[in-house]
Formats: C-alpha cells, sequence, structure tokens
C-alpha cells in the first residue's frame, strides 16, 4: 500500500488518528481497493469505531504495491496492526503538523513488514517515522 495525504487533508486523517486512540491502544490499517479504513475494537469488545477514508481523499493512493503484485497472480489482502503509542507522537500537534507538513506519505511492504511516514515539511526536511 502506497498513499500521499497532502497538508489540508493531514489535519482531517490526524483527527481520525485521535478519535481511534480513545477507543483502544491498538488499530488496524486496512488499504482496500476503494481506499483505507482505519478500525479499532477496545479491550472489552463493547466499542468499534471504524474511519474509512475514500481513495478520492488522497493525492496519491495504490492498495497495491508493484512488489506485490509480482508475488503472485491473486491478490491479498494484508491489513496491518498498529500500536496507538507509535503512531499518536506523529499526529501529536495537529496545528503544528498542518502548518509545517506539505505531504505525509505512508507506505507498507510486505517482505519488510514494516509501516513508515515519510513526513515533507517546508524548507526541504523529511522526517520518516
Amino acid at each position: 500500500m502506497k498513499c500521499a495525504v497532502g497538508g489540508s487533508h493531514l489535519r482531517v486523517f490526524g483527527r481520525a488518528i485521535h478519535a481511534i486512540a480513545r477507543i483502544s491502544d491498538e488499530f488496524w490499517l486496512d488499504p482496500i481497493e476503494k481506499g483505507l479504513a482505519l478500525r479499532s475494537v477496545n479491550s472489552s469488545r463493547s466499542a468499534y469505531a471504524c474511519v474509512f477514508f475514500s481513495s478520492m481523499f488522497f493525492q496519491h493512493y495504490c492498495s497495491v504495491t508493484v512488489s506485490e503484485v509480482h508475488q503472485g497472480e491473486r491478490r491479498l489482502h494484508f491489513p496491518c496492526k498498529l500500536v496507538m503509542k507509535s503512531v499518536l507522537p506523529i499526529f501529536r500537534c495537529l496545528n503544528t503538523l498542518e502548518r509545517n507538513v506539505e505531504k505525509c506519505n505512508i507506505y507498507t511492504n510486505v517482505n519488510d513488514c514494516h509501516v513508515i511516514f515519510q513526513l515533507f515539511c517546508k524548507h526541504g526536511r523529511l522526517n520518516v517515522k
């Protein structure tokens, strides 16, 4: 999966992360063809949250990367379980983030099992989380 969130939409994406953080300390990043879903269930399984971002929300969205296509003819579905402690600091201060970040790339790779958040800041700075 590879997607790019523009600066104006980054605040909305960050608010969704904050809302899901109230439900549980972990969430699922679920890329599908139509868009990206963020899902979370609390520990007692009494509350569920799902925020769906259509592919039109992103500047660029691809649910299957080139390396994943060449691994086989059938498409595999890879939702990623992430710990909120590792993702929430990226979107901690939404005002500063919106002011200083031009674009955020989010991508995964099946081979190395990582989700990478690249923040392209103004003045040519790049932060990788």
